[in-house]
């Protein structure tokens, strides 16, 4: 027996927005914030002096803003990085 399956296609609109907390050395503050502020989508909500970063990503796909990420990560001066909230909604 075979049976023929048609994938589904996919009608709906997703739109993701993800904020994350980064913790530098306060010395490449200048180049980190250039990453983010390169990035479609970033912005930069705060910047402690104790070398704190906030921002949020914005994107039509999560896995755009794992790539996004991944590229922040790859920066001289970035101690930690962790996300704190992602929300998606999907309109059709």
């Amino acid at each position: 027996m075979t049976s023929e399956t048609t994938p589904a296609i996919n009608t709906e609109t997703e739109f993701h927005v993800a904020s994350f907390v980064a913790q530098i050395t306060p010395t490449f503050e200048d180049e980190i914030k250039t990453a983010i502020n390169a990035i479609p989508g970033a912005e930069i909500h705060a910047i402690s002096a104790t070398g704190k970063i906030v921002f949020t990503i914005e994107a039509t796909q999560q896995y755009i803003i794992g790539n996004h990420i991944d590229s922040i990560k790859s920066n001289a001066g970035l101690l930690t990085l962790a996300p704190v909230y992602h929300q998606y909604i999907t309109e059709e």
